[in-house]
């Protein structure tokens, strides 16, 4: 098995690849929601419930996309910081690495 080498090249690649995600998430989809089409509710007639249903799902859509968008800054962000740090990494880090490659499950 070959060794494992640190390869800021495929840091960077992953690091421009999450920043085009974000990109797209905060230039493409996020618009839609908060100012375009879907910001408004469709005309659901007299569908009874319809309406809150509608409003529920659009409030649930846009907290988990703002997580999502936050979850994607934090992993580029800690990409950078190991680019720029050759690496290195927090021995907290370390440890959470090595339980988890023990087979411990984060969850449990």
């Amino acid at each position: 098995m070959p060794a494992r080498a640190f390869d800021p090249a495929a840091l960077e690649r992953h690091r421009q690849f999450l920043g085009d995600l974000i990109d797209e998430l905060e230039n493409d989809i996020l618009p839609s929601l908060r100012d375009g089409a879907l910001r408004k509710a469709p005309a659901f007639g007299t569908a009874p419930g319809a309406t809150a249903e509608y409003a529920d799902f659009h409030a649930t859509t846009w907290r988990n996309l703002q997580y999502l968008r936050a979850t994607l800054h934090g992993l580029r962000a800690r990409l950078q910081s190991a680019i720029d740090n050759d690496g290195t990494i927090d021995p907290d880090t370390a440890t959470e690495i090595l339980r988890l490659t023990d087979g411990d499950d984060l969850y449990t």
